[in-house]
C-alpha cells in the first residue's frame, strides 16, 4: 500500500509562494543606472532602441504560451480579468490569473497529464491545490480548491469536496476531465471564490496565462464518456480489524490497457491511502485480460491515523 503523497495541513517547502513573486525593481526587472546622454539626438534614438527592444521582449513574453490549445479550466459560467504581474503586497506580483465562479463549480484538466503533486490543508496560503503536468513538462497549478461543506463556510475541507473521485498523486487525466472544486481555501477564505491557475513552462518559469485563457475551448466531458473510460471493478470485502481499522480487498481493470490501476481507499469522505491493483486473481481469467488486477488495503484507519470513525462511509475508487 502507498502513501497518499498529499501534503495534509503543513507548508511544503518546494512549493512556489502560491500566487505572488517577488521583484528586483519596480516592473520586475533589474534596475540599473546609465550615462547621460551627449546630445539629444543621441538620446531619442537611444529611448527608440530600448523602447523598439522592451516592445519586443513584451511581444514574445504575450505569445509564450503551451504548445497546443488549452480546455478552460473551469466549467460552466466564470469571469476573469487579467491581473498577472499586478502587485500583490511589497517586492510581489500576482503570478497567475483568478477565475471566478460558485463555490463548488468543478475545475477542469486543461490537457492530458498527471497529477504530480497536492496539497490538503486549509491553514496554508494556497489552501488545497494541485499540480498538474503534460507528458512535455509544461505544469498548471489549481490553487484555493474547495473546503467547505456545500452551502457552508465550515472548512471541514472533506477530501471529496476538495478533488474529484480517484485523484491523488500519479494519476493520469484526460483533458476536460473534473479534477476538483473551486472554493476560497487559505488566504482566498476573505473573497470571493475562486480558482487561481498559473502556467508554467518545462523548466519551471512562470508564463501569463491570459493569451493561453483567451484561445482554450470550453469543454467538460460527457458522463458517457467518463463511464467508457472508467476501470470496471468492485471493492469485494470490508473486515474491521481489532485495532479499529479495516481491511478492503477487491478487484479493478482498466479500460483499455492490462496495466495495473491505481484504487483509492476512502473513509469518510478523505482519501486515506492509495494502492495498486496488481495482486494475482485466477478467477479474473474469463474476462480476457489477464489475472493481475486484484487489491487488497490491509490496514486503513481514519483521518490522521485514528481507527476508523463509527457510521464513517468506507470506499475505493479506481
Amino acid at each position: 500500500m502507498e502513501s497518499t503523497g498529499v501534503v495534509d495541513d503543513r507548508e511544503d517547502a518546494d512549493m512556489p509562494t502560491d500566487h505572488a513573486q517577488a521583484t528586483n525593481g519596480p516592473d520586475g526587472m533589474d534596475v540599473a543606472s546609465g550615462s547621460t546622454p551627449t546630445s539629444r539626438r543621441s538620446s531619442s534614438r537611444r529611448f527608440g532602441l530600448i523602447a523598439m527592444i522592451a516592445a519586443g521582449i513584451l511581444f514574445i513574453a504575450a505569445c509564450d504560451k503551451p504548445p497546443y490549445q488549452l480546455v478552460f479550466p473551469v466549467a460552466g459560467t466564470s469571469r476573469y480579468s487579467n491581473t498577472f504581474g499586478a502587485p500583490r503586497g511589497p517586492n510581489f506580483t500576482h503570478q497567475g490569473e483568478d477565475i471566478f465562479a460558485a463555490k463548488g463549480t468543478p475545475v477542469i484538466a486543461v490537457t492530458d497529464g498527471t497529477i504530480t503533486h497536492m496539497r490538503w490543508g486549509s491553514g496554508v496560503r494556497s489552501g488545497n491545490l494541485l499540480q498538474l503536468t503534460d507528458d512535455g513538462g509544461w505544469f498548471y497549478y489549481y490553487i484555493h480548491l474547495n473546503n467547505d461543506t456545500p452551502g457552508t463556510d465550515d472548512g471541514a475541507n472533506r477530501y471529496d469536496q476538495a478533488f474529484a473521485d480517484g485523484i491523488s498523486i500519479g494519476q493520469r487525466v484526460k483533458a476536460g476531465e473534473v479534477i476538483g472544486y473551486l472554493g476560497d481555501a487559505g488566504d482566498a477564505e476573505n473573497t470571493a471564490p475562486h480558482l487561481h491557475f498559473e502556467i508554467h513552462k518545462p523548466g519551471g518559469d512562470v508564463i501569463d496565462p491570459n493569451g493561453a485563457l483567451f484561445e482554450a475551448r470550453r469543454f467538460v466531458r460527457s458522463d458517457a464518456e467518463r463511464a467508457a473510460d472508467s476501470p470496471t471493478g468492485s471493492a469485494e470485502a470490508i473486515i474491521f480489524n481489532p485495532d479499529g481499522t479495516v481491511r478492503i480487498t477487491g478487484f479493478a481493470i482498466d479500460a483499455y490497457r492490462n496495466d495495473p490501476v491505481r484504487v483509492s481507499a476512502y473513509v469518510g469522505g478523505n482519501l486515506i491511502a492509495t494502492t495498486r491493483a496488481e495482486f494475482e486473481r485466477t478467477d479474473l481469467a474469463p474476462r480476457g485480460r489477464g489475472t493481475r488486477h486484484g487489491f487488497t488495503f490491509e490496514s486503513v484507519g481514519g483521518r490522521g491515523g485514528g481507527p476508523v470513525p463509527k457510521g464513517a462511509e468506507i470506499c475505493a475508487v479506481a
